[in-house]
């Protein structure tokens, strides 16, 4: 990370700004299995009312689009790569959508964060 990033990752995580997202890691927090699949079985049902977090999961399991977005190595978070391939290829597919910034703004209103900081930035 360059020192101009660095110090930005200071200055936000210093003030109170509302732009500083706390990071909770749930990766190590076992679902419980009944749960998971009584809604696997619901989605499987009805997939026309796929939510975001779906079509998300289910655009990142893809082998075909991880030229365009990819899951980080830890799992924990994802990575736009190409935003140019996500705009042709991936959004006309799974959203009505074909503006990168309502991409973003939908993304934002589920509770996702980019982070800016760290060996995560620009990952959400």
């Amino acid at each position: 990370m360059n020192k101009f990033k660095m110090d930005q990752c200071k200055a936000a995580q210093n003030s109170n700004r509302s732009e500083f997202y706390f990071y909770q890691d749930w990766s190590n927090v076992p679902p419980n299995s009944s749960d998971v699949q009584a809604i696997k079985r619901e989605l499987d049902l009805h997939p026309d009312a796929w939510k975001l977090p779906v079509k998300l999961n289910k655009i990142l399991a893809n082998p075909d689009y991880s030229n365009a977005i990819e899951w980080l190595p830890h799992g924990r978070s994802w990575r736009i790569k190409d935003k140019k391939k996500l705009l042709n290829k991936v959004l006309p597919r799974y959203f009505q959508i074909a503006n990168f910034n309502s991409f973003i703004r939908l993304v934002n209103a589920w509770g996702f964060r980019r982070i800016k900081c760290g060996h995560d930035s620009d990952s959400y």
